[in-house]
């Protein structure tokens, strides 16, 4: 009688244990998929509500143990509870950069093991260096299908079941708090517990292992200091291939191929990036949330571009070089003296200084015409960056130059950003606009409270009244009875703008994984 009362109790534990978990997590603010007992443990933390539902429904039916954070702090804190498997990480979230959630993972002993997949929407274009980043193990490419998900998870969960078979059970444990599960009084399965030879055996490389993967962690890429830059940022904005300086007011490597050479004042950088890691409407809603000062300077091909700021509101856009700038000379400049016209473009390429506020303080021309022609010019020109890949860019917290300091700045970034991006024709979009129209848009967690604020054309409305989580690009072009090359440019603004984002459709053909995009997105 006594074995079925010790059975009963440890059904009635696990029961408990799942009411624990469910409770708990319903007050962090979590939400949970049980699976069922021993399933394999995986976090999910990502902005997108879209993403997580499509992740934890798949992941769920395979039977894992699903957990999903819609924020970089409900997902630490998810992290710490759970202590999960698995985390797939976003690597831009909204509140919290994907490397400070690292370090901050790597800085609490229950995390410090963590292992990590990197998701992002250019994931395909991470390297990962195993010295500068143990815990990140690999990379997901949003979006993804349902078998990419599963596959990239399966592959990942197999080699962390492999090495927890390969080491002692209770490894964790030893490695983190330097106890036994013995000592702490929590019961493991019998299966689960090495014979004590081999304990003894693998004890010490365990340890050497658990050094090593503490000396790693205080070099990590992502351990960033107030007056340094990371390696990978340094990378990231100089292409160098060895030996790049993490030292700020040093020049940086020139990039040969692209012709850029420029360098970072100290004291002074406040982020930098690469937009096949961050986007640029990341850097622009950054400065304006942060309410930033300073100027954003962005390395491409050619001259870089530079985009002065006030208190988070955009002033101007400018660069120093006036072709560049302006290809062709507007009306406005067919009565100045061609000679205060060269002395002003002299002006522009010594420092950045746009030609028409030159000419209007020689009073060559009307101070509100000019300020048009720098907003027209200044966004044109920005527009060039978003279908430019890749765009490195800094943002140097400094004052305004004086030329710009009584121009008054516009506070809505995302209506600025959007007037950049019509400046953009189809033909501009090369690979941009060759994302499937079997694809179904969706909106991101705060896309549709964003668009609602938008100052929108007539068109632009109703193509955005069409994202209802279930049409695809090509229902929308029908339902608007408009060609594709239209629909696929209008969506293009609101992907820049991360407003929506689109997955594709269901392609699984296996039945118990059949439908789960269709099911979500039809509510």
């Amino acid at each position: 009688m006594k074995e079925p009362r010790s059975t009963h109790a440890a059904v009635l534990s696990e029961q408990e244990r799942r009411s624990v978990l469910l409770a708990r997590d319903e007050n962090l603010g979590l939400t949970t998929a049980v699976g069922p007992s021993g399933a394999r443990k995986i976090l999910v933390i990502d902005d997108s509500a879209t993403l997580l539902n499509v992740a934890k429904k798949i992941l769920a039916e395979a039977d894992y143990e699903v957990t999903t954070a819609a924020t970089a702090e409900e997902g630490l804190r998810a992290a710490s509870a759970e202590t999960p498997h698995l985390i797939l990480l976003d690597c831009a979230l909204s509140d919290m950069p994907g490397d400070e959630v690292l370090r901050r993972l790597t800085e609490e002993p229950a995390t410090a093991a963590s292992r990590v997949i990197y998701m992002s929407s250019s994931a395909g274009d991470l390297k990962f260096v195993p010295k500068q980043n143990p815990n990140v193990i690999g990379s997901l490419n949003k979006p993804f299908t349902s078998e990419l998900l599963l596959q990239t998870v399966e592959t990942h969960m197999a080699e962390e079941t492999a090495a927890s078979k390969a080491t002692p059970a209770d490894r964790g444990a030893e490695k983190l708090h330097g106890v036994s599960p013995t000592e702490t009084g929590e019961l493991l399965p019998a299966s689960s517990i090495a014979p004590e030879a081999e304990i003894i055996r693998e004890a010490p490389a365990e340890s050497a292992k658990a050094e090593a993967s503490k000396n790693a962690t205080e070099e990590s890429w992502w351990s960033a200091a107030p007056a340094t830059i990371p390696a990978a940022c340094a990378d990231a904005l100089t292409a160098a291939t060895s030996e790049a300086t993490t030292e700020l007011g040093v020049s940086a490597t020139p990039d040969a191929s692209r012709n850029i050479e420029f360098q970072i004042p100290p004291g002074v950088a406040y982020f930098c990036g690469d937009t096949t890691f961050f986007s640029l409407n990341w850097a622009l809603r950054t400065i304006a949330s942060q309410k930033l000062t300073g100027r954003l300077r962005c390395f491409w091909n050619r001259e870089p571009v530079e985009l002065l700021s006030r208190d988070g509101e955009i002033l101007i856009v400018t660069t120093r070089d006036p072709e560049l700038y302006y290809t062709e000379a507007p009306i406005t400049l067919v009565n100045v003296e061609q000679d205060c016209i060269t002395a002003a473009r002299d002006q522009q390429r010594e420092n950045g200084r746009p030609i028409f506020m030159t000419l209007t303080d020689e009073d060559q021309i009307l101070r509100e015409p000019a300020l048009q022609l720098m907003q027209h010019y200044g966004q044109k020109l920005f527009a060039q960056l978003w279908t430019t890949p890749p765009v490195r860019f800094v943002f140097e917290r400094a004052e305004v130059p004086p030329y710009a300091q009584d121009l008054t700045g516009e506070e809505d970034v995302d209506h600025w950003s959007l007037g950049t991006l019509r400046f953009i024709q189809f033909h501009e979009l090369g690979e941009e606009a060759n994302y499937d129209t079997a694809f179904i848009p969706a909106y991101t967690r705060e896309g549709f409270d964003r668009v609602q604020r938008l100052r929108l054309t007539v068109a632009e409305a109703q193509f955005a009244s069409e994202f209802n989580g279930s049409r695809s690009i090509a229902q929308i072009a029908k339902n608007l009875r408009v060609d594709l090359k239209f629909a696929r440019l209008t969506l293009f603004r609101f992907l820049a703008l991360e407003i929506v984002e689109c997955w594709p459709p269901v392609v699984a053909a296996k039945q118990e994984r059949r439908g789960v995009f269709s099911r979500i997105f039809s509510r």
